[in-house]
């Protein structure tokens, strides 16, 4: 199930806990009065977010969370001793769930919805300032976020506005609902897509020093290997430099001298950036993909 948050938009940790829990509302204490939360069925595919720009949070611990405006990409760091092998943040890592960041820039209790995070890297063993123990740093896509920054219109969001009839949606049949979902559906049915005429499926989830790549093939004549990036929605220019960075760990850490790397990235649609830098590069190839929903009715 798809949460119905709107980009933007300022919401307090009472009333996204009414968004996911109608009627009921957030649990009190634990995990939502911290740094970020998981949700109970049916929607335990989604991480709630809620991170510090530039000041302490309750604790008094000072991440170095930031946003690159330049860059679009979000730092965004782990609580105390959090690290990749944790289960919670492998599933971030490997797409398993989808992150929904909130953040803000003082101590209001109002966080601004800034979408769903993409994870482009990661790092453990990143020092806490002040504080002795280590955690993982993200560096994180979330896309048009510098719409947001730039001068989208806020509108708060009060618990008693919510309608509890709309609030949960379900999978919008344009895209996938998470990057996982698309990656299930390709690997499944390999052999029916574009890319079985000329390759073989060879891995997903293919570990590199910069994150795991989602798809990995290879060319049946040997020769080639296809560094293939998924984005659930709409992909912009940043995932270029992630492709590039997969692609030379490939070339550098697994292919021989006389085999060649390619990339190709696979979104519900391209922005303009994305469309600019590709017209550019040969190596990487963009393909577009959708969704079709079809209703027979059955005499039975």
């Amino acid at each position: 199930m798809e949460l119905d948050f709107k980009r933007g938009s300022k919401y307090t940790r009472r009333s996204i806990g009414e968004i996911c829990y109608p009627g009921v509302g957030r649990p009190s204490g634990g995990n939502w009065d911290t740094g970020y939360t998981s949700l109970k069925p049916p929607l335990e595919d989604n991480l709630i977010v809620f991170m510090n720009i530039g000041f302490p949070g309750r604790l008094g611990l000072d991440f170095p969370n930031k946003y690159d405006d330049e860059k679009k990409i979000i730092t965004w760091y782990g609580k105390p001793n959090a690290h990749s092998e944790q289960k919670q943040i492998k599933k971030i890592i490997d797409k398993e769930i989808t992150p929904h960041f909130f953040a803000r820039w003082d101590s209001k209790p109002e966080f601004i919805y800034l979408g769903v995070g993409n994870v482009i890297s990661y790092k453990d063993g990143v020092s806490i300032p002040g504080d002795d123990r280590k955690t993982i740093e993200f560096e994180l896509l979330v896309d048009d976020i510098g719409d947001i920054f730039t001068g989208t219109p806020l509108k708060q969001v009060d618990s008693s506005e919510i309608d509890q009839h709309s609030t949960i949606s379900n999978l919008p049949m344009s895209s996938f609902a998470l990057e996982k979902h698309l990656e299930d559906y390709i690997v499944r049915n390999w052999s029916s897509t574009i890319f079985a005429e000329k390759y073989d499926f060879y891995e997903r989830q293919y570990q590199t020093n910069t994150g795991p790549l989602d798809i990995l093939a290879k060319s049946k004549d040997g020769s080639e290997y296809l560094v293939i990036e998924l984005k659930r929605d709409l992909a912009s220019d940043i995932v270029v430099g992630q492709t590039s960075r997969y692609m030379g760990y490939i070339k550098n850490n697994l292919a021989d001298e006389n085999e060649s790397v390619k990339g190709c990235i696979v979104a519900n649609q391209a922005d303009a950036g994305l469309k600019n830098a590709l017209s550019a590069i040969d190596s990487i190839d963009f393909y577009e993909y959708s969704i079709e929903f079809i209703m027979n009715k059955v005499e039975i």
